[in-house]
């Protein structure tokens, strides 16, 4: 049986949107950052999931975790109803 190795796995951009804490859209954001590895297989978006790991541990390291839709940061003045990084 072949096994495809752990860093190839992929994860679906709703999966990564609830180990985020976020939504599907923001994932699709961090793919386009370059933030996230992904790809789109038969109009579904996938992400490595070494690559959620490596997001995961660079947020943790600078101690904030990507930001969520309601962090608030979205009104009056924010960065853009939860896309960027909470201060």
């Amino acid at each position: 049986m072949c096994k495809t190795p752990p860093e190839k796995q992929l994860l679906s951009a709703e999966e990564v949107a609830q180990e985020l804490g976020t939504t599907a859209l923001n994932v699709l954001l961090y793919i386009k950052r370059g933030q996230l590895a992904g790809q789109e297989i038969e109009g579904k978006w996938y992400v490595e999931a070494a690559s959620l790991v490596a997001l995961k541990s660079q947020s943790a390291a600078v101690g904030s975790a990507p930001c969520t839709p309601s962090c608030g940061h979205g009104k009056q003045g924010g960065h853009g109803g939860g896309c960027g990084g909470c201060h």
